[in-house]
């Protein structure tokens, strides 16, 4: 009972952590008409790449560009009253869908333990202040078998079950992730 109890908490807080971010987005298209050039919700390549360059990933892994073949569609959920916008997945990503794969990025905490074992995966990292207006296409809600050690400065390589998510909020998830030594 505890532990449905705690993943009900965590997921509320991944979802909130999503909401911000997507909050802070909008907010930076809307005073800055020249961000408007990307649709939103999208990394310029150039800021995307700053960190995580084109060549060389680490063999096997996910590029983040394929994450981003996403788009937003008005649609209804199970269950919801409203209309809202629901990612619609090219078929390169719904042929990825409970598949395992492998991912590079940066840790995006959300505890304050030294080891994590439920965070968000980033193509930026979580220290970078410029680098704030990162939709879901470019998050993944990770879920460990074990706690894994991270370094906000250095990006890994995670890999475990990748589902797509419809949700507006979050479009990714990777369950039973185990971190994967270069």
């Amino acid at each position: 009972m505890q532990t449905n109890n705690f993943l009900h908490l965590n997921r509320r807080g991944v979802r909130w952590t999503a909401s911000v971010m997507l909050l802070w987005m909008y907010c930076l298209t809307v005073s800055n008409p020249s961000s408007a050039v990307e649709p939103p919700g999208k990394i310029p390549d150039a800021q995307l790449f700053s960190y995580i360059s084109k060549d060389p990933l680490p063999p096997g892994t996910i590029p983040w560009q394929l994450l981003r073949q996403v788009k937003l569609v008005e649609g209804k959920q199970k269950g919801a009253k409203a209309q809202m916008m629901l990612p619609e997945f090219s078929p390169e990503l719904k042929a990825l869908d409970k598949k395992d794969v492998k991912i590079y990025g940066f840790v995006l905490p959300l505890s304050t333990s030294q080891k994590q074992s439920h965070f968000l995966i980033s193509p930026l990292p979580s220290h970078c202040p410029f680098c704030v207006d990162q939709g879901p296409d470019s998050m993944i809600e990770v879920v460990a078998k074990n706690p894994v050690a991270y370094s906000p400065w250095e990006p890994i390589v995670i890999s475990g079950k990748f589902e797509l998510v419809n949700d507006q909020y979050l479009f990714y998830r990777l369950t039973g992730g185990e971190a994967v030594k270069n």
